[in-house]
């Protein structure tokens, strides 16, 4: 587990909301209203935007960052899981902090 994962394990309030939007993402009412949930296809576009990221959420155990499968527990899926389309957030990609704006969620893969 990367040392940013632990730190997130550690902090209660992070934790705590992580726990919170993850509950809020494994409802029914998620589907519907397409928020970012294990299993989603998530693209991410820069808040001014010059770059755009495409990811899927998945488990701790399926993560493989190098082709964009990103754990729910890595600072990048603590900070989307549960989102909704427009949602903005503050994360660093590949030791870079940024802002990004969740563009587009999907179930299946598509065009991905």
């Amino acid at each position: 587990m990367q040392e940013s994962s632990r730190e997130l394990l550690l902090d209660d309030v992070q934790l705590a909301s992580l726990l919170n939007r993850f509950k809020l993402a494994s409802t029914h009412q998620a589907t519907l209203e397409k928020r970012v949930r294990i299993g989603s296809y998530v693209t991410l576009i820069s808040s001014d935007f010059t770059e755009s990221l495409e990811i899927q959420m998945v488990e701790p155990s399926d993560s493989y960052p190098s082709r964009n499968r990103i754990s729910y527990f890595s600072p990048l899926g603590a900070a989307i899981i549960g989102l909704q389309i427009g949602s903005e957030i503050n994360v660093a990609n590949a030791g870079r902090k940024g802002r990004w704006i969740i563009n587009d969620i999907r179930q299946s893969s598509g065009d991905f």
